[in-house]
């Protein structure tokens, strides 16, 4: 588990009775539950003095900037370079709302095979690797259109 979800995790825990957190502990590995509980031990007096704040801390709050992608010719460009899979993949995580557009400018064969690939994946992808994906498409955009200048 990476650092802010240990957090959460340990906060989320302090704001449980006791006989709850040790239930939910013993449920981990001991090295995982340990440490867990040495930070909700930590948390514990901040959720006590700030219980309306609780929510906000658990919240998942999006603290990325906004994905930015490419014009859609030099993204149609770029995604056409991919297989479908792939092409789904980068779709999905770093131009969702461009989808349409993209399915719109395919063989239709091409659109229905990207289609299926995107009804297996996520709704939303992870920030960071939705970020990674929109700096490789746009790495991608760049490349196409300096090529044909």
């Amino acid at each position: 588990m990476n650092a802010a979800g240990m957090r959460k995790a340990a906060v989320y825990l302090a704001s449980l009775h006791p006989t709850d957190r040790r239930w939910l502990l013993a449920q981990l590995p001991v090295a995982s539950a340990q440490q867990l509980w040495a930070l909700a031990e930590e948390a514990e007096p901040l959720v006590r003095a700030m219980p309306e704040s609780l929510h906000a801390l658990l919240a998942e709050q999006d603290q990325h900037d906004a994905i930015e992608v490419p014009t859609p010719d030099l993204l149609i460009g770029a995604i056409n370079t991919l297989d479908e899979p792939w092409a789904a993949r980068m779709i999905a995580g770093a131009a969702r709302d461009h989808a349409e557009i993209y399915l719109a400018a395919c063989f239709r064969q091409r659109a229905i095979g990207i289609r299926s690939e995107l009804m297996t994946l996520p709704q939303k992808f992870p920030a960071a690797l939705a970020q990674c994906l929109a700096e490789e498409l746009s790495l991608m955009a760049n490349q196409a259109e300096a090529a044909s200048a």
